[in-house]
């Protein structure tokens, strides 16, 4: 990478001095997290994400387990999608710990967004090249049996020049824009799921004379385009699963594009809604959180809380006042200077621990909602240069991490010990998902595999017979 002049590295810095000394009162003080009362949430999440279940335990030979032998049931995968993004965190692939974020994401999740941004791979018109580090991601968290969430089809802030050209006809940016939908839909059928034309409404806040605008706005604005990429999409993949995707749940324009699409009848599989919380006036409370839920409920389809953030840093009181320090982001960026990077504090990452443990008890407990996203992931040169992941700048985990931990992978985890209390007999409750059960007979250890999911009824038959060597009693 070309490193900035010394004049230039001494610009950038006085040039983000003077934004901090006029920001310094728009700064939030660190404050504690005052804990919600998660009324209910509890019983919610019992009745909504668990399910009573018979197991009727057969040995490889077709006879039933012998009554009162000891059984190990534990849930290897959650149902439910725990997420965190790949599409960001670009500098971790060069570091030497990156084997061990690789560890630490997959303990954590079961779902993974990962990048297709147009202008990041597509630097000449018709030549994709998908970079080696987005591949590495991709066949990495397929190889885990992640569920992955390819973003977005179609970005107006991440698209070539050609795409954004004032000049050029609307009909030839139309042409490029659906080729190339069709091309990742066909080229990577292993994305489970899409992000479709993210961000739609944003579409307003870019020049009028942008080609994507005219181009938008030639087709009848946010709703008819993202009912054009979704039909395009399904004319490759017809069983694929579209996503709409938002930054904000207070924009009038999102709820009537989700109303124009389930007018049209668009093949809308699930509402996106982003949570990046730099601002004071950005960050959730429990009330605003239950209200917006209860809000996108009403359209009957999953919700995603696809992009949190939390801070570990100092907010900003308002968007005006973080523009500033985004300035100063982005200017060292141009002047290829190593970005500023506000400090995460203990007394801040407490506070986002706690925060992020109660969004996650509350969103999990509602029945809508689907999917949760962690964003940023470390805090390397993070984005907008304001911490919010949850390892630090150097991999290591941060207490938001441990305490997703305890969450995902110890109080939403089923493990269960017992003994059969009839012949082949195992009754449980336990969290839908994918399980293992062990049962130890003549020094052996036999394993059977099975899924709960909602709704599943009756005494499920599990034949254990995939075989492994017991350990001594010793070891």
């Amino acid at each position: 990478m070309k490193k900035c002049s010394t004049l230039n590295c001494l610009f950038v810095w006085v040039f983000i001095l003077s934004i901090l000394l006029v920001a310094g009162e728009s700064f939030v003080l660190a404050q504690e997290h005052v804990a919600w009362k998660l009324d209910g949430a509890q019983e919610r999440i019992e009745s909504r994400r668990m399910g009573a279940c018979s197991l009727h335990l057969v040995l490889p030979d077709g006879q039933p387990v012998p009554q009162k032998t000891s059984y190990n049931l534990d849930q290897i995968r959650h149902a439910f999608h725990f997420g965190g993004s790949l599409a960001a965190d670009w500098l971790v692939s060069r570091q030497e710990w990156h084997p061990e974020f690789k560890e630490r994401f997959a303990r954590l999740f079961n779902y993974a967004t990962i990048n297709f941004y147009w202008s990041v791979h597509e630097k000449t018109p018709g030549q994709w090249c998908y970079n080696p580090d987005s591949r590495e991601k991709l066949a990495w968290a397929r190889a885990q049996g992640m569920t992955l969430r390819g973003h977005p089809l179609m970005w107006h802030e991440v698209v070539p020049d050609w795409i954004t050209d004032t000049e050029r006809p609307v009909e030839e940016i139309g042409r490029d824009a659906m080729e190339h939908i069709r091309m990742l839909v066909e080229s990577y059928p292993e994305i489970d799921q899409w992000d479709t034309y993210n961000e739609a409404p944003g579409i307003y806040l870019c020049d009028e004379q942008q080609g994507v605008r005219r181009w938008v706005e030639s087709l009848g604005g946010p709703g008819p385009v993202s009912r054009s990429v979704i039909n395009e999409a399904r004319k490759v993949r017809p069983d694929g699963y579209y996503i709409l995707n938002h930054y904000s749940d207070a924009d009038p324009i999102y709820q009537k594009l989700i109303e124009y699409c389930l007018e049209k009848d668009v093949g809308v599989d699930a509402i996106g809604i982003q949570t990046h919380m730099h601002t004071l006036t950005d960050t959730f409370s429990e009330e605003r959180l239950w209200r917006m839920l209860q809000t996108y409920s009403k359209y009957k389809l999953p919700i995603h809380l696809s992009e949190i953030s939390i801070l570990s840093c100092e907010r900003f009181k308002d968007w005006e006042s973080l523009k500033a320090w985004k300035s100063g982001v982005d200017e060292a960026k141009r002047k290829v200077a190593k970005p500023p990077v506000l400090p995460s504090t203990p007394e801040l990452e407490r506070y986002q621990a706690h925060l992020a443990r109660d969004f996650y008890t509350l969103a999990f407990s509602h029945p809508s909602v689907e999917a949760i996203v962690w964003w940023s992931i470390t805090d390397l040169q993070p984005w907008r240069g304001m911490p919010a992941g949850l390892l630090d700048a150097d991999g290591n985990p941060k207490p938001v991490y441990t305490e997703l931990d305890r969450l995902i992978n110890g109080e939403w985890k089923t493990r269960i010990t017992g003994k059969t209390v009839r012949e082949g007999r195992v009754d449980f409750k336990g969290f839908y998902g994918s399980y293992e059960v062990h049962v130890e007979l003549g020094g052996e250890t036999l394993v059977g595999t099975f899924d709960l999911a909602r709704g599943t009824n009756g005494v499920r038959k599990v034949v254990l017979n995939e075989r492994k060597q017991a350990r001594k009693s010793e070891l």
